[in-house]
């Protein structure tokens, strides 16, 4: 999701910045499950995430990242 929203905000707006901005907002909003203080503390992960692919464009290591902060979560439970 984060790579094809970032993608095309870029390519609307020409701006990475903008697009690391929507991205990061975007997804912190459909984490608000977690409570708005929950939302806003994985925003810096996030942001590093956004950021990495501004600058690479590629996904696979951000996916892989993500598996392992939810695997990371899941062991946490248990």
């Amino acid at each position: 999701m984060r790579a094809y929203v970032m993608t095309e905000i870029r390519e609307l707006t020409g701006s990475n910045m903008m697009a690391v901005v929507s991205s990061v907002l975007l997804q912190a909003s459909y984490h608000l499950y977690y409570g708005w203080i929950g939302a806003l503390s994985i925003a810096f992960p996030f942001s590093v995430f956004a950021i990495y692919y501004a600058l690479s464009r590629r996904a696979v290591p951000i996916i892989v990242g993500h598996a392992v902060f939810d695997l990371y979560g899941l062991i946490r439970l248990m």
